[in-house]
């Protein structure tokens, strides 16, 4: 059955090369709006589909939109957790490889990920770590593949509105990049009732091989 909707919108500045005219690196801007449905198999089984559309606004060529590439996700609650306890979380993903390469929005390639993640509750606070590793494909890219880690910590200010702070790094799929992405996040949610809640963040590039900066709304309804 339909679990539940999220939907988000994010706005990031990054550098890329260009090699047209003046070869450099130029920032550009990008939106992403994301679609996820959510579909319930279990009580400890979902399954997703994220679908983004893309909007780019580089400086020096002109801008290019349509939809991304679409990313199909399995989440398992292999232990459930509580109020004082720990949850474990296993997930896949499928990233699909519609996207068009040549206007810049897909890889060209489909990938394959899977990812671990442990949270623990002590009060008000719950603290996440997570591990994962991607399969990058390489036909129309010779990309590495991707090695995920982070932690992130989750406080309660009262049953409605939680504030959390995070840091992700990752392997840069870039042979070419020597160093790797670092980003720092902070965020707050706000829930309205048991089926509806918001979120915003921003998100920080620690390094120069990191997004700039980038900032998100969501909404998350659930049935």
């Amino acid at each position: 059955k339909l679990a539940g909707i999220q939907l988000g919108m994010i706005r990031q500045r990054k550098s890329v090369y260009v090699e047209i005219s003046n070869p450099r690196m130029e920032k550009i801007k990008e939106d992403v709006f994301l679609l996820v449905p959510i579909y319930g198999l279990t009580e400890n089984l979902e399954l997703s589909v994220e679908i983004p559309y893309l909007h780019h606004r580089p400086a020096a060529v002109p801008s290019e939109e349509g939809t991304g590439d679409i990313s199909i996700v399995a989440k398992y609650l292999l232990i459930p957790g509580g109020t004082e306890n720990q949850a474990l979380v296993v997930k896949g993903v499928v990233k699909m490889d519609n996207g068009d390469y040549d206007k810049g929005l897909g890889s060209g390639d489909k990938d394959y990920s899977i990812v671990a993640a442990l949270s623990e509750t002590v009060g008000q606070l719950t603290g996440h770590a997570q591990i994962g590793y991607t399969w990058t494909g390489d036909k129309k890219d010779k990309r590495l593949d991707v090695t995920l880690y982070g932690a992130a910590l989750d406080y309660a200010l009262s049953d409605f509105i939680h504030i959390l702070a995070e840091v992700i790094a990752e392997r840069h799929p870039d042979r070419l990049e020597n160093e790797n992405p670092l980003i720092a996040l902070t965020g707050i949610t706000y829930k309205f009732s048991d089926s509806l809640a918001v979120d915003a963040a921003y998100r920080w590039g620690l390094n120069d091989s990191a997004p700039d900066w980038s900032t998100s709304v969501g909404a998350s309804i659930t049935y």
